[in-house]
């Protein structure tokens, strides 16, 4: 019973193998190959499954015919690996081939399903079949084995041809699957039963030929070189950090619990939380520098990160565009990097390249090409060119993308996208040492993805030559940059609400801002809050946070959701220690009512007619970007407001301004100032206000202020 259940669970797991790489996977033929090869394994492992319930149950007959069943579908696998290696990598089917092997395959399953000349009977003994064999058993037995051995000699001989490294390596995983498979088969199904008279591993033999069908899938599949050496080394690492981890918790733990035997459960338990907490330290730490000694080079992914992270966009645009190009290149080795933004036109306009073999001065590719639309329909921005070349999911762009890869000496195409919007594009050319772009190399570049966006964005966006010629001449401009971008919202005109609000940043170069986005004409997203950082890079930080938001909008409808979102975009993609302490909501001005989520606002106070004095309704809060997944600390917050009530919402740029004294402003002013103008409109509020602040101060602001007051009619 045991082995007709494990039979029927390799039955089962096959067919959900199969036809999840035949409906998910590429379309060719060497999948179609395998899917086939993966049905005969399954039907055979049913066959021996069935085989042996039949046997136990008494039915002689219907377990011989499974058994032959068995063989049957045996006999089709070896035909299908003898067409993967003949064929293999080319897509031609070679038709008379198939032809002829389907034919003999058909004799064949006549000649063993209606003689015996294959298998004369079988009969269950002390829960094991025994088979009596006819003459012609070993000869298809090894004959099968013979082709398989075959098949993998002739693949292995076939790719030294092989021109791609990527072919060569999916040629060598398929040999050693084809080797492995056939062994284990052949020694539980035929070796051990037949010579050795170790009979019980018979119904085991399809776990070989399951194996198989599992590495010819990756096999086939693989579209990206993998090194090995990388792979050794994450698995060491993991290894060192594991015993690390493990052996110090172990050791510290074990020791204290023998020193102080009667020690509280409670303070034990906490004792080996700080340890293991330490011990973790110590084991990443370990980790990361042993992948950086064994790797060196290789492991670039985090250095790349680095640099691209400490970009200084305050440089202006050409120190940026090659500040940036200077670290792709140096980090990942490569001979050439291009450098494509889109310019308005639907184009993307070669701005820069850094190359050691050419020299391209101008050049566009049209965005409405029929590659980008199958990149964005299949939601790829990272394309390796080994990928290009075995994927049929690029058969109808393949030519075009090489073409361009190979004008350029490239080796990977990255695609600088926000959804469906293009902003740019980057070629990166092949490795100095000569090597191909590995499956390490695709996640690096995915690890830095966001970076990389930023930085195109910012280029596409900000840093248009007519803007940064008046940043990098006269920064005294800039502030009229910064001031027209912020005012780029939807204002609110209510008959239930007066709302003023003002931004003052320090040299106008900050972080701070205010957003209203109109959902409906009762209803607006506010976002206000505080970008870290001074000068134009928090600008920049701000202005892409504030476009994002709004895109964000479109897609999210949730607005814990949306939150979310936004942490998850600040924490990834803008410059490392950026976040944004500040708040988000909706108003809804018809029901005069707030739904919102402090993320580290500061003040925000509501001065009700029903009461004298101010009183905060912010609540707790965390600020976005300082932790990876912000989901556990939202807290949606609803606010209600009456006719005449007064909302007073400010960054910390104003509870932090210190006077020359060193005296903090504080919150104290901001209620005293609120509850000496709350008879004036909100404009005046906000005005009176700023002017309190730059009296207290009595110098230049040392850091951005935000006010926003709403009077609620």
């Amino acid at each position: 019973m045991v082995f007709s259940l494990l039979n029927y669970l390799i039955f089962a797991s096959l067919l959900i193998y199969g036809f999840r790489l035949r409906f998910k996977g590429a379309e060719t033929y060497h999948n179609d190959l395998i899917f086939y090869y993966c049905i005969a394994v399954a039907l055979a492992a049913l066959g021996i499954g069935a085989g042996y319930s039949a046997a136990s149950s008494g039915y002689k007959g219907a377990s011989l015919f499974f058994i032959k069943l068995t063989a049957l579908m045996a006999l089709g696998t070896h035909f299908l690996v003898f067409l993967l290696t003949v064929s293999f990598p080319s897509a031609k089917k070679g038709a008379i081939l198939r032809n002829f092997i389907l034919l003999v395959w058909l004799v064949g399953a006549a000649f063993i399903l209606f003689t015996n000349q294959y298998l004369e009977d079988i009969s269950f003994q002390d829960g094991n079949l025994a088979q009596i064999r006819g003459p012609f058993y070993l000869p298809f037995t090894v004959g099968g084995l013979a082709l398989g051995l075959l098949s993998a000699l002739i693949l292995f001989i076939r790719q030294f041809s092989f021109e791609s490294k990527i072919y060569k390596l999916q040629s060598g995983i398929l040999v050693i699957g084809i080797l492995v498979g056939y062994v284990i088969t052949f020694l539980l199904g035929v070796g051990l039963p037949h010579f050795l008279n170790v009979r019980w591993v018979y119904p085991l033999m399809m776990f070989g030929a399951a194996l198989m069908a599992v590495v010819l899938g990756y096999g086939v599949s693989l579209t990206r070189i993998v090194d090995l050496f990388v792979v050794i080394t994450s698995v060491l690492s993991f290894i060192l950090y594991f015993f690390v981890v493990g052996g110090v918790t172990g050791f510290v733990y074990a020791l204290v619990y023998l020193l102080v035997k009667e020690m509280n459960p409670l303070l034990l338990f906490g004792l080996g939380v700080v340890v293991f907490l330490l011990a973790e330290r110590i084991g990443s730490f370990l980790q990361t520098r042993f992948k950086r000694i064994l790797l060196g080079e290789r492991a670039y992914a985090e250095r790349l990160e680095e640099d691209l992270s400490s970009l200084d966009y305050s440089k202006g645009r050409d120190a940026v565009i090659q500040d940036f190009l200077d670290s792709i290149q140096k980090r990942i080795a490569c001979s050439s990097v291009h450098l494509f933004i889109e310019n308005n036109q639907n184009e993307l306009a070669l701005v820069r390249s850094i190359s050691r073999t050419q020299t391209i001065e101008s050049y566009t590719i049209p965005i409405k090409t029929p590659f980008i639309d199958l990149m964005l329909n299949n939601d790829v921005s990272i394309l390796i060119k080994t990928e290009v070349i075995t994927n049929y999911d690029y058969h109808t762009v393949k030519e075009e993308i090489l073409d361009l890869l190979d004008k350029f000496s490239s080796d990977a195409l990255v695609l600088l996208r926000d959804g469906r919007d293009i902003i740019g594009l980057l070629l990166i050319g092949s490795k100095i040492n000569g090597s191909d772009f590995l499956d390490y190399d695709y996640e690096a570049l995915l690890r830095v993805y966001g970076k990389l966006f930023v930085t195109a964005y910012y280029l596409k966006n900000i840093a248009q030559q007519s803007l940064v010629t008046t940043v990098d001449r006269e920064i005294e401009y800039s502030e009229q940059i910064i001031q027209s971008l912020q005012e780029n919202m939807d204002r609110i005109e209510h008959p239930h609400a007066d709302i003023a609000f003002m931004t003052r940043s320090t040299r106008k170069l900050g972080g701070d801002f205010i957003d209203f986005v109109r959902m409906t004409p009762d209803r607006y997203m506010c976002v206000i809050g505080d970008v870290s950082g001074k000068g134009l890079n928090a600008s920049m930080s701000m202005i892409i946070l504030k476009s994002m938001i709004r895109t964000f909008l479109k897609e999210t409808k949730d607005f814990k959701s949306l939150i979310i979102k936004i942490n998850s975009f600040i924490k990834q993609y803008l410059p490392r220690g950026t976040f944004f302490s500040g708040l988000i909501g909706l108003f809804d001005f018809k029901e005069r009512s707030l739904y919102f989520v402090n993320c580290g606002i500061p003040v925000m106070y509501l001065l009700s007619v029903s009461y004298n004095n101010p009183v905060e309704i912010q609540g707790t809060g965390k600020v976005l970007g300082f932790v990876k997944d912000i989901g556990p600390y939202l807290n949606v917050r609803k606010a209600a407001f009456k006719s005449g009530d007064i909302l007073l919402m400010t960054t910390d740029g104003l509870t932090d301004a210190e006077s020359v004294r060193g005296v903090r402003f504080g919150k104290e002013r901001i209620q005293k100032n609120l509850l000496e103008n709350r008879s004036v409109s909100a404009e005046r509020i906000v005005r009176f206000l700023e002017e309190a602040v730059i009296e207290f101060v009595s110098q230049e602001l040392n850091d951005d202020i935000t006010i926003l007051a709403i009077k609620f009619l």
